[in-house]
């Protein structure tokens, strides 16, 4: 038993003095590498890293030098197509349509006639107007004439009376005239007759819509945006805007009017635009894709693999000299895998791309063209300068 206990405690010293030895490179560290994961070179003397046994080695990693690229803020939202110049034509006067003037599509001015209602009782209430109107006049002039003689005496209260007779009668023509004349259904505008809601016959009543007349070449597209546009949206900003009627074709619009409230339910502000060019086929009430594209100033455009989240936010890591320093950076657009970013970066630094997951603060890194180098010129022969040469 004695025996077998000393060879115990001998087997336990050498254990002991192996692991001292070697026992960090057979059992690496959490944050260790070995040599083939992470391509570190060979010191001399045969340690890896140039530190002692089982030191820390270079991360593996990708590199991307930072360059400044501008970007394009992109806001996207269906609309529709809408007549600048658009008036609905309504009735002023209730009665039976007697005439038709125009036709739809038909071109007209301003104030032309488009209908005409049945009008014989504002004619003769016209005619009875006058017919007092004159009789007004001719008692004035006979007061007036008997007032100037003095022939019969006439006080100035009867002239007077007279006077405000006559301005009666007037106003009762005046008003019998433009009674009839609301017989007859006008162009508000200048434009093109849209389908008329009349027929020669119907009985039309007061206020109801009959056409519209507007103006084809002059069309807007109404849109609404989401409230984080507001702080690019300004009078004289250029549209896209795209019509699933005109594959193909984009159309241009100009901003114009921007609506001064948000709407608190969805959160949208509306706006409209001016469409320009040429605009032959659209039409009033069509739907539309609007794109409105922002050019911004150009930052620092990074791979989307290169941010690093902890609890102060978004970083990157920056390679000098082969040891990187983490900068805070501050994402503002994204697309695709490529991020632009506000931080202090400057053009031609190197940032970690793959690999980020495995570094620190001050930690080392390598690329793996750069051990690849290291490596073939480790390995290449060397002359040797005690060899002699072949005259001696």
């Amino acid at each position: 038993m004695k025996r077998i206990a000393e060879l115990l405690l001998g087997l336990m010293a050498v254990a002991a003095v192996t692991y001292w030895l070697f026992g960090d490179r057979l059992m690496p560290s959490d944050g260790a590498t070995t040599a083939e994961e992470t391509g570190a070179g060979t010191a001399p003397g045969g340690r890896q890293g140039g530190g002692r046994p089982g030191a820390n080695r270079a991360a593996m990693v990708t590199m991307q030098s930072v360059d400044l690229s501008p970007y394009a803020l992109e806001y996207q939202a269906v609309g529709t197509i809408e007549s600048t110049a658009r008036v609905a034509v309504v009735a002023e006067a209730s009665g039976r349509v007697e005439e038709l003037l125009v036709a739809p599509g038909d071109r007209v001015a301003a104030d032309a006639p488009l209908l005409r209602l049945e009008q014989r009782t504002q004619t003769l209430d016209l005619a009875s107007a006058k017919a007092s109107l004159t009789e007004a006049q001719n008692a004035l002039e006979r007061v007036q004439r008997l007032s100037s003689t003095g022939s019969v005496a006439v006080t100035s209260v009867q002239v007077q009376e007279a006077q405000t007779a006559t301005n009666i009668a007037q106003v009762a023509v005046d008003r019998a005239e433009l009674e009839l004349d609301r017989r007859i259904v006008r162009a508000p505008i200048e434009g093109v007759v849209g389908l008329m809601d009349a027929r020669l016959g119907d009985y039309l009543s007061a206020n109801a819509q009959i056409t519209t007349v507007s103006v084809p070449e002059q069309l807007k597209v109404g849109f609404s945006l989401p409230e984080s546009a507001v702080a690019v949206l300004e009078p004289g900003l250029m549209v896209d805007v795209l019509l699933p009627s005109r594959i193909g074709r984009v159309f241009k619009g100009q901003i114009t009017a921007i609506d001064t409230e948000i709407d608190t339910t969805t959160r949208l502000i509306d706006v409209e635009a001016q469409l320009q060019g040429d605009v032959t086929g659209l039409r009033h009430g069509m739907i539309a894709n609007v794109v409105l594209i922002e050019e911004q100033a150009a930052m620092p455009a990074i791979s989307a693999l290169s941010i690093s989240w902890s609890r102060e936010g978004a970083s990157v890591f920056v390679a000098e000299e082969g040891t990187v320093r983490r900068v805070p950076v501050t994402i503002r657009h994204r697309l695709d895998d490529r991020v632009w970013v506000d931080g202090a970066l400057a053009v031609g630094d190197q940032i970690v791309v793959e690999g980020v997951q495995k570094l620190r603060e001050g930690g080392q890194v390598q690329t793996l063209q750069l051990a690849q180098a290291e490596t073939e010129e480790r390995a290449a022969p060397r002359p040797n300068a005690q060899e002699p040469s072949v005259n001696e």
